[in-house]
């Protein structure tokens, strides 16, 4: 019986044993428990992160392409783009009238009376499109009280008593439309066309026509233009000095120009 209650107590002792070993191995698996837990949290942080950067707003390809390209060109400036505008350049351009003047008693009665001068301005701005010329702009002036011949009694007579020039110093033109320029007018070349407009000498203006015959090239605008008109179409007769000279009334001005361009 003794020996039972040894033995019945041995057998308790190693079961507490063997329970308390099992309690220690067990033990440290809680720490590692609680330290997997904080991955297992950060998991959804990172994707959450992820979430977000994949979220984020990117810029819209249209509105680089919009702020790439410059903005297209306003109507106005492309019409602009075809106009050019020129001024004339009074030392190298000249104005010259010519009369036919009959002198009574002379062997050679007819002769043809020259006046010249360089006292000229003015500016044409000129909308060119391929083959095509408009005016879009015109005026021109000359002092036709500096003109003179190879007579000064001639030049007085005229600025005095006939043209009056020294009373009407300019003569201005004021060009309307250029007419008949042809389909295959190139830069260049000298171009065979007309201008229309209102020419005004001693305060009396009067539709007239110049032919002209003109070329660009380059920043330079240069050519010839003539008419023709008679001298009662501005309010003044032809000189007629009795026994002595007689004026044919018809003038004929020729202008040759230079013109630059200007911006």
């Amino acid at each position: 019986m003794k020996r039972l209650v040894i033995v019945t107590i041995l057998f308790v002792l190693m079961a507490a044993g063997v329970a308390a070993c099992a309690g220690q191995s067990a033990a440290p698996a809680a720490p590692a428990a609680e330290e997997a837990a904080p991955a297992e949290a950060a998991a959804p942080a990172a994707e959450s992160a992820a979430t977000e950067a994949v979220e984020m707003p990117q810029p819209d390809p249209a509105d680089q392409v919009d702020e790439a390209t410059p903005p297209p060109a306003e109507e106005g400036a492309s019409a602009a783009a075809g106009t050019r505008t020129f001024q004339i350049v009074p030392e190298q351009s000249s104005m010259q009238y010519f009369v036919e003047e009959e002198f009574f008693g002379q062997a050679v009665p007819f002769i043809t009376a020259v006046g010249k001068t360089s006292a000229l301005n003015g500016s044409v701005a000129l909308q060119i499109e391929g083959n095509t010329v408009q005016i879009e702009s015109g005026a021109f002036e000359a002092d036709i009280s500096t003109l003179t011949s190879d007579r000064p009694r001639r030049d007085q007579a005229i600025r005095d008593r006939w043209l009056q020039s020294s009373r009407y110093p300019i003569a201005t033109f004021v060009a309307g439309e250029a007419l008949n320029v042809p389909a295959d007018a190139d830069y260049g070349q000298d171009v065979a066309f007309q201008v229309s407009g209102d020419m005004t000498i001693r305060e009396v203006t009067n539709p007239l026509t110049w032919d002209m015959t003109a070329s660009i090239d380059g920043d330079t605008l240069a050519g010839t233009a003539t008419t023709f008109f008679y001298m009662k179409d501005y309010g003044f007769d032809p000189p007629d000095i009795a026994g002595i000279l007689r004026v044919t009334d018809g003038v004929t001005v020729t202008v040759d120009f230079v013109a630059q361009e200007v911006q």
